[in-house]
């Protein structure tokens, strides 16, 4: 069995269907793009990336000029698979996290990079004092987190951005089961905006600190099938959306919340609303 952290990444973010996993690759490259833009990877830099997970970010360093690149992650899997998958003798392997990095040297690394790590972390004031203290004098540093604070209004007409006017009360017994497990590991994933980036970096002694910020409220058609979006989960910590309704509501519930929904996405109108906030901050050692 692998871990959670694996078991997300590889399968369980997009609901195990290589489809959809396609869908998403040009987003996360997009990410991907400009945490090594910020980082500005020179000839002989040593690069860590935190939180490696399947190795984006770090696979990326290595098509630089870097003179080493080090995959760290607190999930075993994820680095034996990257280990498993990657042959350039650049490349190391660190198992180690946030908040301490305690398998990583003070001064050792010329770049940090992150991208989606701070959000699964409860202490983010020592994260940033651990990344400061890995880096050298002028090293850089450069991040990617999701503002996810600006994400869910919470409104009883909407599930998972759907209209279910008519069906607010099986919304709500879904979004309940869904409060359920979340309360438990939602803290870190909302206790922060785009502000407290800013100044959690300031408080570590960073300087030259730049911060992009950038919120959407859209309408979107999701290409994806509904036996497929059932099985996505929204992140590590929690189970698919399926497994969510399943202890929420009965068999005929379940039908008929269905059945509402994908009448919604066949109609010409059939979009959800997406809500989403990105930060990308820089800094200097």
């Amino acid at each position: 069995m692998r871990d959670r952290w694996a078991q997300w990444l590889l399968d369980r973010r997009f609901g195990g269907d290589p489809v959809s996993r396609e869908r998403m690759l040009p987003g996360l490259m997009e990410y991907r793009d400009r945490v090594l833009a910020g980082a500005a990877i020179r000839a002989g830099d040593v690069v860590l990336d935190v939180g490696c997970g399947d190795g984006l970010l770090a696979v990326g360093a290595l098509e630089t000029d870097a003179a080493k690149v080090i995959f760290s992650d607190v999930s075993e899997d994820l680095l034996r698979r990257c280990r498993d998958t990657i042959d350039d003798p650049r490349a190391e392997f660190v198992h180690t996290g946030l908040p301490e990095l305690e398998a990583i040297a003070p001064e050792s690394v010329d770049v940090a990079m992150t991208r989606s790590v701070l959000i699964y972390v409860a202490d983010k004031a020592s994260s940033f004092v651990s990344l400061r203290r890995v880096l050298r004098p002028g090293g850089r540093l450069s991040i990617f987190e999701p503002i996810n604070r600006f994400c869910d209004p919470g409104r009883p007409q909407q599930l998972w951005g759907y209209d279910i006017t008519g069906l607010e009360e099986l919304g709500a017994k879904a979004n309940a089961a869904a409060d359920r497990h979340t309360a438990a590991v939602n803290g870190p994933m909302v206790d922060f905006d785009e502000r407290d980036l800013l100044a959690l970096a300031q408080g570590a002694g960073f300087s030259e600190v730049k911060l992009d910020y950038s919120a959407e409220i859209a309408l979107r058609r999701h290409e994806i099938r509904w036996e497929e979006w059932l099985r996505h989960a929204p992140n590590p910590l929690v189970p698919t959306l399926g497994e969510i309704l399943a202890e929420a509501l009965t068999p005929a519930e379940r039908e008929a919340l269905a059945e509402h929904i994908e009448a919604r996405r066949a109609a010409p109108d059939g979009m959800a609303v997406s809500r989403s906030a990105v930060a990308y901050l820089t800094a200097r050692a």
